[in-house]
């Protein structure tokens, strides 16, 4: 079973003791943003995914899986799904 991660964006030189730092280069993003996603996040977050897929494939955009780490933001109240693309 994979472990849970959790990311954040560090200052350039931070390197804090006993953490695993992973490196990501920039890409392209498509992006969705969810209001109240815990309400029915069964239903919700699967298909704020299903839909940026289905933007993607619509505008040509390619799905981007190697060396990219799976992202998204909460705030509580709301999410913002990233996908990263060619």
């Amino acid at each position: 079973m994979d472990t849970p991660q959790h990311g954040s964006i560090l200052p350039e030189g931070m390197n804090p003791e006993g953490l695993d730092i992973k490196k990501q280069a920039a890409h392209r993003y498509a992006a969705i943003h969810i209001e109240q996603p815990f309400d029915n996040p069964f239903s919700t977050i699967p298909g704020a995914y299903h839909t940026l897929g289905d933007y993607m494939r619509t505008n040509g955009l390619v799905h981007v899986e190697d060396e990219v780490i799976p992202c998204f933001e909460t705030a509580g109240e709301s999410m913002d799904v990233y996908l990263a693309c060619k």
